[in-house]
């Protein structure tokens, strides 16, 4: 037991403060990397609602044979090739078969429909703005869930630190327990006592390893580096917390800066455009069209003719479709508000809670901190005591049980202001 197991060795690891750590994260998450890929997909969606205004261009090439009547005359007619022989009522009635090539050109200018394009183009514009918006919620999310497993990393590393501390006094314990019953100064429950104590420290540190083990491999699946990658957290310093701004000032910065109220915002425009887009059907759509057509029997050898024109279309149904359609908008443009309005109290509710959390964590750093230096020197003191035979090994063991259970406080407070402050960034809206 005087030896330190081969298990405990540690081997070299960096160590990499959390802001590291996030960058890290944000530029290799493959989750993080579809949720851009998805902004440049609405982007796309914008470029072909926004074409939808201009002209539509159709080119077609055709060849056709056969001895259909009606085929063969608008062929040569077609072609200013129908002659005055054509006009025999056997040759109109059993026309020899015809080969025909027809090439058209046509374009269309949809002049007025009502604000369906405009109410397109606005909802993939809304679309887009949501797209951006979940990019910086998914950053934001993943720098809180990555200081997080920071966090427990650093408990697990803390753990490791005050076990290890605690399994080498108790091995020093032991060693002077063990010389004191062989002078007779010390009985064999005091050695088996101090023995069961540094079996649990040895469990605690292997304990404290596993936990430090599955954090970094959260890390590293979330930052996209190797699920192997061994590297040691670092304790922000306490003193370096900036002191909090009033709430009235976090809430207004929270509504400025939210992704989410921006999300919230942008699908009420979208179901607003879709509104006005089921509005436009009741409408009629006006266009303006153009055509050059070019026939002939021969590739090489064709006529060409041009057509213009203009068409109005008005198409309803009968059942209403286009009248529940409109209701169907109604009522999203209304889901869509209210759930706008419930985002917002959220996010007030998430300020608040982010903010208190910190203020608790902040204040118990402190009282952490002390009663660890408390609990440290009231175990040297028993440990002399007990040297001197002053003391029962009980008190040994219930002063390294509170140097731990101080220790362990003191980074509980320093881990939660650490996630603390993550989470209020979060609610805030802060890009990381």
């Amino acid at each position: 037991m005087a030896g330190a197991p081969r298990a405990h060795a540690q081997p070299t690891a960096p160590a990499l403060p959390l802001d590291d750590v996030i960058r890290q994260a944000l530029a290799g998450n493959a989750g993080l990397r579809g949720a851009k890929a998805g902004v440049d997909e609405t982007s796309a969606h914008v470029d072909a609602a926004r074409a939808a205004r201009f002209p539509r261009v159709s080119v077609s090439e055709s060849w056709q044979r056969g001895d259909q009547p009606v085929f063969v005359f608008s062929t040569l007619l077609a072609s200013r090739r129908f002659a005055a022989t054509n006009f025999a009522i056997d040759q109109l009635n059993h026309p020899d078969a015809l080969g025909a090539f027809h090439a058209t050109t046509a374009i269309e200018q949809l002049l007025f429909d009502g604000g369906t394009r405009r109410a397109t183009v606005d909802a993939a514009r809304a679309q887009q703005r949501m797209a951006d918006s979940g990019v910086r919620e998914a950053a934001q999310a993943i720098a809180a869930a990555v200081s997080d497993a920071y966090g427990q990393l650093l408990s697990a590393q803390s753990l490791r630190r005050a076990a290890r501390g605690a399994l080498d006094a108790g091995r020093e314990d032991l060693a002077r327990a063990t010389r004191r019953r062989d002078t007779g100064l010390a009985t064999e429950a005091d050695v088996l006592a101090l023995a069961v104590h540094v079996a649990d420290m040895e469990q605690r540190v292997i304990q404290a390893d596993g936990q430090a083990a599955v954090a970094r491999a959260q890390i590293n699946r979330m930052s996209g580096a190797p699920i192997d990658r061994v590297f040691e957290a670092l304790e922000p310093d306490a003193a370096a917390d900036a002191p909090l701004a009033p709430l009235t000032d976090l809430l207004t910065e929270a509504e400025a800066g939210r992704p989410e109220l921006a999300r919230a915002a942008a699908a009420r425009d979208a179901a607003n455009a879709m509104r006005r887009g089921a509005a436009s059907a009741f409408l009629p759509k006006v266009a303006a069209q153009a055509a050059l057509d070019i026939t002939g029997t021969r590739l090489t050898d064709r006529a060409s003719a041009w057509l213009v024109g203009g068409e109005v279309r008005w198409s309803l149904a009968l059942a209403g479709a286009e009248r529940a359609q409109l209701r169907a908008a109604a009522a999203a443009v209304a889901r869509a508000s209210a759930e706008a309005d419930d985002a917002r109290q959220q996010v007030a509710a998430d300020v608040v809670a982010a903010t208190e959390r910190l203020r608790s964590a902040q204040a118990r750093q402190a009282v952490g901190r002390a009663a660890v230096e408390q609990a440290r020197e009231s175990q040297r003191i028993v440990r002399d005591r007990y040297e001197a035979g002053l003391a029962p090994v009980n008190d040994v063991l219930r002063a390294a049980a509170a140097l731990l259970d101080a220790d362990a406080q003191r980074t509980a407070a320093l881990v939660d202001a650490l996630t603390a402050r993550a989470h209020l960034n979060r609610a805030l809206g802060r890009t990381p």
